[in-house]
């Protein structure tokens, strides 16, 4: 199916998911970024190819200035202060249930090396993470009930790293960053409702393997922001 040039297979979620303001906000942020996100890919093949005839990384020499003086990032959120105790697993909604309800402080939904990431598996991860946030996850399986305790787990979303395709969400004839929608989707659905509750869209970014990818992502996040 062809949504506003983006190919949806599996879409019998799509109308919960993929509304139009969420298409239109993916088509943007996609054709925006997937440039840079390409380059970047390249580049690393470049940088390894440096390091396997010797080189070794380095600092920026342009940057020194900044690591010789005195500085301090800003203080997390206050529901990140404590993480003494944080376990990661995959956006199955059972496992999310039991994992909010564990008694750790932080429990990371993987959309990366936890979720075999076929078609259901993504969108339907992306509705668990939308109800956790909104506290209406529950399930009955087994005749056996389960639901969200008052007082669960800080929520962080580990979308997949920029190496990886969508290949079930087809933009402009090539394949959607898989990082881009899974990073899209979850900020789009739960952005209003984390911050209602005084706490926010927490993100774990795996796999960068340098400061311009980390960049990227920064300008995502301020695109992200103006968008909404």
């Amino acid at each position: 199916m062809v949504m506003n040039h983006i190919q949806i297979s599996e879409h019998e979620l799509k109308t919960e998911v993929f509304t139009p303001e969420v298409v239109n906000y993916l088509l943007e942020m996609t054709r925006k970024f997937r440039e840079r996100r390409d380059q970047l890919l390249q580049e690393r093949q470049t940088r390894q190819t440096l390091f396997n005839t010797g080189s070794r990384p380095d600092f920026l020499p342009e940057t020194s200035e900044i690591r010789d003086s005195s500085w301090i990032v800003a203080e997390p959120p206050a529901d990140l202060n404590d993480r003494r105790v944080e376990i990661t697993g995959p956006v199955d909604r059972k496992m999310m249930i039991n994992a909010l309800n564990s008694g750790a402080k932080v429990f990371m939904a993987d959309f990366e090396d936890s979720t075999s990431p076929t078609w259901n598996n993504i969108v339907r991860g992306q509705i668990n993470v939308r109800d956790a946030v909104y506290q209406n996850l529950s399930l009955t399986q087994d005749g056996k009930d389960y639901n969200l305790k008052e007082k669960t787990a800080t929520l962080m979303v580990r979308p997949r790293g920029w190496h990886l395709p969508e290949n079930h969400i087809i933009i402009d004839g090539s394949p959607a960053p898989a990082s881009l929608i899974d990073f899209g989707l979850t900020v789009f659905h739960t952005a209003e409702a984390a911050l209602a509750r005084e706490s926010g869209c927490y993100f774990y970014l795996p796999k960068l393997e340098s400061h311009l990818e980390a960049r990227l992502w920064n300008d995502v996040f301020c695109f992200t922001e103006d968008f909404m």
